[in-house]
């Protein structure tokens, strides 16, 4: 079963998978129509809990439309791509060391 930190470590490796930039959406009908498609019922309780805490927090927004679609934040991006030398589009990674994705974020 996949806990909260899974969920959220997904989302973000998706973001991350397409080498998503701040104001990047994933996917159209990605989360409603691959990801929570395979989930259990008790995991997408889990789930609508991780999207609200990374929304919460800054790192995705929610994208008003005909389903439940993510926006990539700045927060974001640096967060995916702090500790990596190469940001997509060839900017520096440098970020003063604010964001560091450990796959153990809240």
């Amino acid at each position: 079963m996949k806990d909260k930190k899974a969920i959220k470590r997904d989302i973000l490796n998706k973001f991350r998978s397409l080498n998503a930039v701040s104001e990047d959406l994933l996917p159209a009908h990605w989360l409603e129509l691959v990801y929570v498609k395979n989930l259990t019922a008790d995991e997408k309780k889990t789930f609508k809990r991780a999207v609200q805490e990374l929304i919460a927090v800054g790192i995705v927004e929610s994208v008003e439309g005909t389903g439940l679609n993510l926006r990539l934040t700045r927060k974001g991006e640096n967060l995916l791509y702090s500790g990596e030398n190469q940001k997509p589009g060839g900017e520096s990674g440098q970020d003063g060391g604010l964001f560091h994705f450990t796959g153990s974020e809240a």
